[in-house]
């Protein structure tokens, strides 16, 4: 089953955040919008676990457009979710498949939640 997470126009350009229910504990994502495609990664930083934003929907970038951990410097390639530079280099994010419908994203992975707004 999907589930619809927000509007294409609601992810920002400094991304989006979007907190799920899950059995367990909440499910936090990260959505980017890059041209026409969204990129979608788990909001856990593989350093510590810790979130990747320093504030609800505001994620920082390096000059180079690499994603900045806010509590320890990681920095990430979005197109690929690598680790390039700090504490984690070579770890990844967790990607999360999703998909555009209409003016919606929308979840494709068999993950068992719901959105909780």
């Amino acid at each position: 089953m999907t589930h619809r997470l927000c509007k294409l126009d609601d992810i920002g350009e400094r991304g989006k955040e979007i907190e799920l229910s899950a059995p367990g504990a909440p499910l936090r994502l990260m959505l980017f919008r890059r041209g026409a495609e969204v990129l979608a990664y788990r909001n856990s930083c593989p350093h510590q676990g810790r979130s990747l934003n320093f504030a609800p929907d505001r994620f920082a970038f390096t000059p180079q457009g690499w994603l900045m951990c806010a509590h320890h410097g990681a920095c990430f390639d979005l197109n690929s979710g690598v680790c390039l530079q700090g504490p984690c280099k070579g770890s990844s994010l967790t990607a999360i498949g999703v998909h555009i419908k209409a003016d919606s994203i929308w979840l494709d992975d068999d993950v068992n939640c719901h959105t909780s707004n």
